[in-house]
């Protein structure tokens, strides 16, 4: 698969965060010539609103995009974003990166647990969400997400929760995907794992990168291997 290198990159965040996640990433990217777009999505970042299907944000992104050849970069949440614009508009994009996500829907358990989370997160506020992050997350990680868990609405939480809760299976998508494909997982990421990011890689015919001594959030465990195995496939 071949395609021209683009020269700008849409960053798409994880829940509950917001754009300000990228910030290692852009200082990388934009030092090495390329345009990035990191936006706050509804609910986050301050912005109003919340998200009510993956479907819908992605009709709305794509009403904002410029007329470029894009990469994308999805994390978390923003990996099935990403996954949803490859399914609604697969000619936009020459770049893929899917970093620790997957292309698997919910199972009913999951689902379950998310709707209890939001329905909880509209009756209690956030404090059960930030101390769940500061269980989940190393100290350096979690002092870099805590003001944007802050800064997130709990309509927004709520949103973002069903949408990823109705989510459809992806993995036809990545199956005709006719772009490089790059894969990031960190080693330590439990919520999902290494096996699920050797599963997108071998459906998209891409390639599988293993971050070492980083979780979830291996952009902000690992920010410098992270950015260099991004700018190598950019590049």
């Amino acid at each position: 698969m071949t395609a021209p290198a683009p020269h700008t990159v849409l960053f798409l965040h994880a829940y509950p965060f917001s754009g300000a996640m990228w910030s290692g990433q852009r200082a990388a990217l934009e030092g090495a010539g390329l345009n990035v777009l990191a936006p706050h999505l509804p609910g986050f970042g301050g912005r109003e609103g919340a998200i009510t299907s993956l479907a819908d944000t992605v009709r709305d992104l794509l009403a904002e995009l410029p007329d470029v050849p894009l990469a994308v970069v999805g994390l978390s949440m923003g990996g099935y974003l990403a996954l949803e614009l490859l399914a609604q508009a697969p000619d936009r994009f020459a770049r893929v990166v899917l970093a620790d996500t997957s292309a698997q829907p919910d199972d009913g358990e999951k689902r379950e647990s998310r709707e209890g989370q939001a329905e909880r997160v509209l009756g209690e506020g956030k404090d059960f969400i930030v101390e769940a992050a500061r269980e989940e997350h190393s100290p350096a990680t979690f002092e870099r997400i805590l003001p944007m868990i802050e800064i997130a609405s709990p309509e927004g939480i709520a949103g973002a929760l069903r949408a990823m809760a109705a989510r459809p299976d992806y993995r036809d998508t990545l199956r005709g995907l006719q772009v490089p494909l790059l894969v990031l997982v960190g080693e330590e990421d439990t919520l999902t794992p290494p096996e699920l990011a050797q599963e997108m890689a071998e459906l998209g015919h891409g390639e599988l990168r293993v971050i070492p001594d980083a979780a979830h959030l291996s952009n902000l465990d690992a920010p410098e291997a992270f950015n260099a195995a991004l700018l190598d496939f950019l590049r």
